[in-house]
């Protein structure tokens, strides 16, 4: 990709999660990026096209910040809690209405995101399982298929802002308390233990546990 349009994008995601997807115009985003509406759309075809421009770049980078977080520890657990810690950090960045907003006026991306979470997340989160049985980690009665749309489906739940609107918690609220109910409902006492050190030796991840 381009480097002045990938700048564009990001740029222009950090708008949209800022503002929402729906209160943002076309010209209201030139002006915010500080570039005429001639060249912004130089870049895309249209409101659409940039919103599926900016999710496609958002996916690819989680894809390559997960993968980052693979290389650095095989463990599967620690994998998880380092993933967990990305994406609150990315929950808390997020309009509330963003996921709504994609919904009702832009179905495509919404699919594209459907797509994401059910064929990379779902295969991500399986293999992890898969790593820590594997590793003495994870139960050994789990099946990891089961499990990890169990898990994507959580992922829905939360996105889906019913829980939000409910519990009148942020995204990034709900989600600590999903991955803990996943990682504690995964690991044995072996697994467990580990948990417990990890905590002990990072401050940072007992927001999480």
């Amino acid at each position: 990709m381009d480097e002045k349009k990938k700048e564009l994008l990001y740029k222009a995601s950090e708008v949209y999660m800022k503002y929402g997807v729906k209160s943002v115009t076309m010209d209201e985003m030139a002006r915010q990026l500080g570039v005429s509406k001639k060249t912004l759309y130089q870049f895309v075809k249209d409101k659409n096209d940039l919103v599926e421009n900016c999710m496609l770049l958002q996916h690819e980078e989680e894809k390559v910040k997960i993968e980052e977080i693979v290389k650095k520890t095989d463990n599967a657990i620690e994998q998880m809690l380092h993933i967990s810690q990305l994406i609150v950090s990315e929950l808390q960045q997020i309009h509330p209405s963003i996921f709504f907003d994609l919904a009702k006026y832009h179905p495509n991306v919404m699919n594209m995101m459907e797509c994401h979470k059910h064929e990379y997340i779902c295969g991500s989160i399986e293999q992890n399982l898969i790593n820590g049985i594997n590793q003495g980690l994870y139960r050994k009665n789990l099946n990891p298929k089961v499990i990890s749309a169990i898990y994507v489906g959580m992922i829905d739940l939360v996105m889906s802002g019913e829980l939000m609107t409910a519990s009148k918690l942020s995204p990034s609220e709900v989600y600590s308390e999903m991955f803990r109910y996943h990682i504690r409902g995964c690991a044995n006492e072996q697994g467990l233990e580990y948990l417990i050190e990890l905590i002990k030796n990072d401050d940072s991840l007992s927001a999480h546990l």
